[in-house]
């Protein structure tokens, strides 16, 4: 017995001796692999989720294209955007948007939000924006949402969902939060920003413009909105040129997303609602850069189950291989002006004045030759009031954002005072304009924590229904 116990006290003595030489002869980095490193840089994850969000949670077609047939921008002709214009939109079919919003969108951020505190700013600000972006997209579209239990991992797959009024104070604090970060003195310049280059300045102001919208979504609950709005607007995106948008590129993989849609897929045209406004009420100058013409200077749009061919389709300034994806944009800044002015009761001049202010904006971010146009347009604004002053307020901005899921939001909070229509056919699941998206399938089957009382008609928490007279 006390031969074995020998044995085996050398035993373990040699094997000391063999793991602790280990490290002077053994090279710890010849099993790594250089395509999956330990430490991501910042500016790497940064660049990331910029694209997947102009290529999904902004600018994706389950989320532009769906809105885009009912705000009667495009019609859907065939396959599945035919069954979007009848108002049929399955759970199923954005399992890929609520997805790729979590984990390529979200996820990545809080991990910026991570390695960045106490430590840039810059970086940290830029990650507070998008979030607060991603958020308010994901939270308008289905209301309640995981947060406060999402972003766990294995350690907890099927979080609760947070009321829509928790997630805006989440995004309200995230904006305000951001707005400290990118005023800090000394804020560096970071890389990885493929929409701003990394400067601070320009983040701040799209801080500010987000504030403003996000702000402005509550009013019909707060009639406070409109003046908080108004105020969140000074410092806000200052020129045309300072948009937060990703531009795209006429390269295999890095073209638009509508633009590959069209190309591969190309189940939708123009809508005779826009195009019939633009050109028959309006003669709108824009025209020629929202829709392709039908021979030389004819725009053609299908009505509702007309599927003709014939027909204009999107046009370069949404559907080019390298047409930019806007999150928020100056144009759209002004015109929240222009709406706050006057539900603030602003002198009329100076709610002429703003909106006029905001139509330039969008002609001249399209290269539009409006010089004569706004002429006889000014004539008319500078006689409105009332009512109609308003109503041609959010109409031009329902045309001047053009194929952005914003505009959405705004026929819902403003109870369609641009007066679509809804689709009065009997192939419609109902005639009337859906307000919500169906809950994800893959979060029904896996958590069984999703809402289940949800359908297209429901209701978000800010978007409360008029009262009945």
């Amino acid at each position: 017995m006390k031969n074995i116990n020998i044995k085996l006290i050398g035993l373990v003595f040699l094997m000391a001796l063999a793991l602790g030489s280990c490290k002077k002869w053994i090279n710890t980095d010849v099993n790594i692999n250089p395509d999956a490193p330990s430490d991501v840089p910042m500016g790497s994850i940064l660049t990331g989720v910029q694209a997947n969000m102009a290529y999904n949670t902004i600018g994706g077609n389950d989320l532009c294209r769906v809105t885009s047939i009912w705000l009667q921008y495009f019609q859907g002709v065939a396959r599945q955007s035919q069954s979007t214009a009848n108002y049929y939109l399955l759970p199923s079919d954005i399992n890929n948007l609520w997805v790729t919003n979590y984990t390529n969108t979200m996820m990545n951020l809080k991990t910026i939000a991570g390695k960045a505190t106490g430590s840039n700013p810059t970086y940290m600000g830029i990650a507070e924006v998008l979030m607060a972006n991603s958020l308010g997209v994901t939270s308008d579209f289905w209301g309640s949402i995981p947060l406060s239990a999402a972003f766990q991992g294995v350690a907890n797959l099927t979080p609760t969902f947070d009321t829509q009024e928790s997630v805006y104070t989440e995004i309200l604090r995230l904006l305000d939060d951001a707005i400290i970060q990118l005023s800090t003195p000394g804020a560096p310049t970071v890389d990885g920003d493929v929409m701003y280059g990394g400067d601070p300045m320009l983040w701040l102001e799209a801080a500010h413009s987000l504030k403003a919208r996000y702000i402005l979504h509550k009013c019909k609950l707060d009639n406070t909105a409109y003046t908080q709005a108004l105020a969140a607007l000074d410092g806000a995106i200052s020129s045309n040129a300072n948009d937060l948008q990703f531009d795209f590129y006429d390269a295999a993989g890095g073209q638009n997303p509508l633009y590959q849609f069209m190309t591969q897929r190309g189940d939708i045209t123009m809508a005779k609602v826009f195009i019939d406004t633009l050109q028959l009420v309006r003669h709108d100058p824009r025209l020629p850069f929202f829709a392709t013409a039908v021979g030389d200077t004819a725009y053609v749009g299908n009505g509702w189950g007309e599927v003709s061919g014939d027909v204009s389709m999107p046009g370069n300034a949404v559907a080019a291989a390298s047409a930019p994806v806007p999150f928020i944009t100056y144009v759209e800044t002004l015109f929240m002006k222009a709406e706050c002015l006057y539900k603030t009761n602003a002198p009329v001049a100076q709610v002429r004045t703003a909106l006029l202010a905001a139509v330039t904006a969008s002609m001249e971010k399209w290269g539009a030759d409006y010089t004569a146009w706004m002429g006889f347009y000014s004539m008319y604004i500078n006689v409105a009031s009332g009512a109609p002053l308003y109503k041609e307020i959010m109409t031009q901005k329902w045309i001047a954002l053009y194929n952005q899921a914003e505009g959405f939001n705004d026929w819902r909070r403003t109870d369609n005072v641009i007066g679509l229509q809804a689709n009065p056919l009997i192939s419609a699941q109902r005639n009337e304009i859906p307000r919500h998206y169906p809950e994800a399938q893959s979060e029904t089957n896996y958590n069984p924590n999703t809402p289940t009382d949800i359908n297209l008609w429901s209701r978000v928490w800010w978007d409360v229904a008029a009262p009945t007279k």
